[in-house]
């Protein structure tokens, strides 16, 4: 009798657990949209005077709600500013050129430009702020981030009202899934050091279901071994 009490002083603990381990699988598969976060390397291919120098690195990375609505009224741009959370720029571990972001602050929500292109199958993003030094002698004027999705994805758009999931066709869109990348650093002329860019995986939604599931098995394990004792 008071080993089956003492079992049942357990199970409440046990229960919790499981409990959460499931309440973590709901919440890493949202089932309406995504928030979405994109991240990789920007590498300096060429010279561009002291700013930047070849093999000069940057990670940059960025967050969207991708349920955030079009404001554009127009049937090929759908524009998605106010959705945009975060966008940072920061500099490798052994650059030679002289520009630096980490002094200025990016503006976002909303940022610059959000764009996904329906003619274009693309997305791109234009990130402004304050504080940054000069790039080779005229003031920074932008980071622009362009992912082309042809072939990959048909993006439709019908106007504003769309949501960026129904524009891009699918949610999350997997930006590790596009056709070419192309990165700009530029300052008040225009002018951009040439650059190359590469798109980090991100974990996929099922790995974090698996995970839920990992710690369901452990939970139940548990009880079940506290059940034979």
């Amino acid at each position: 009798m008071k080993k089956s009490m003492a079992l049942f002083a357990r199970l409440p603990r046990v229960v919790v657990s499981l409990g959460a381990a499931a309440l973590l699988g709901l919440l890493a598969v949202p089932s309406h949209g995504a928030i979405i976060t994109v991240g990789g390397l920007i590498t300096v291919t060429a010279d561009d005077g002291a700013s930047f120098k070849t093999g000069d690195t940057f990670t940059y990375s960025f967050t969207f709600d991708d349920q955030a609505v079009d404001t554009a009224t127009e049937t090929f741009n759908a524009r998605f500013n106010a959705g945009v959370s975060a966008f940072s720029l920061s500099r490798g571990g052994a650059n030679v050129g002289t520009w630096d972001p980490a002094a200025g602050t990016f503006a976002v929500a909303p940022v610059n430009n959000f764009v996904a292109g329906a003619n274009s199958d693309s997305v791109t993003i234009q990130a402004t702020g304050s504080g940054f030094p000069a790039i080779n002698g005229q003031p920074f004027f932008d980071v622009g981030l362009s992912f082309g999705f042809g072939g990959v994805q048909d993006f439709v758009d019908t106007g504003s009202g769309q949501t960026f999931a129904q524009v891009v066709g699918v949610s999350p869109l997997d930006f590790t899934t596009a056709s070419s990348t192309f990165a700009e650093i530029r300052n008040t002329n225009f002018a951009s050091p040439a650059l190359s860019m590469t798109v980090a995986p991100v974990p996929e939604p099922a790995t974090w279901v698996m995970a839920a599931g990992g710690l369901a098995c452990a939970g139940w394990g548990a009880w079940r071994r506290r059940k034979r004792a």
